[in-house]
């Protein structure tokens, strides 16, 4: 059968409301504290009618996880592709992480809070860390080749690259699209802190192309008007 108004089968119409539900309810609560309960009850089916399209709530977690790893991966080896000098490098790496946390904040949440909840040592838990790792190398590699360069002067390019990628999270936490900066300007801003960080000079001419960003079809569409309580409008 196919849902005429989302253009989806009733099944993939579901997979998506639950996947929905599931960051929300993550993101909001924490996964530990969410129970198949709560997710079927968010999306009015009952506790067979969840586990007949998810294996189990790890498995969904898991699930998230890996897809949303491998999309921030993908984006990032297009935005990269034939971008070679360090500099610019690191600005579409600024910009693009400050982005995808920006305007897939439960999303991003969920990818960078839960990975604790995964049982370690599994296959999953061990798929996401190389998934990290392989997003990650990019950082790494655009802070090496920029200091042996000479491009950057920077003492741990470790506590560097944390400290950057800290700062581009962090927006999944704080920015609104009613706030009082447009995410242009505050991608703009982070990649003049970033570049300072490093002691390099502007970019020479790399622009972040937002249509490159990933797709996260299960973000909650209103989830960024929805601050935790007692968080501050900036």
């Amino acid at each position: 059968m196919v849902d005429r108004t989302f253009g989806r089968t009733a099944s993939e119409d579901a997979n998506r409301r639950i996947r929905t539900a599931a960051v929300l309810l993550f993101a909001r609560q924490g996964y530990a504290a969410t129970s198949i309960r709560d997710l079927a009850k968010a999306v009015s089916m009952t506790n067979a009618g969840i586990y007949h399209h998810v294996a189990s709530k790890e498995s969904l977690l898991a699930d998230l996880m890996r897809v949303g790893q491998q999309g921030l991966i993908d984006a990032t080896e297009r935005m990269l592709e034939n971008v070679h000098h360090p500099t610019d490098r690191l600005a579409l790496l600024i910009g693009s992480l400050t982005s995808v946390h920006a305007l897939s904040p439960m999303t991003s949440r969920v990818m960078d809070g839960e990975l604790r909840s995964l049982t370690p040592g599994s296959a999953a838990h061990d798929e996401i860390i190389a998934l990290r790792d392989a997003y990650e190398a990019h950082w790494k590699d655009a802070l090496a080749d920029g200091v042996a360069q000479g491009v950057f002067r920077v003492a741990d390019q470790r506590l560097t690259r944390l400290a950057l990628m800290s700062m581009c999270t962090g927006t999944s936490e704080w920015y609104r699209p009613d706030g009082d900066s447009t995410l242009e300007q505050v991608c703009a801003e982070f990649v003049t802190i970033g570049l300072a960080a490093v002691r390099a000079p502007a970019p020479a001419g790399a622009t972040l192309d937002l249509s490159l960003l990933p797709d996260f079809p299960w973000e909650p569409p209103d989830a960024r008007n929805d601050p935790r309580p007692d968080e501050a409008r900036r």
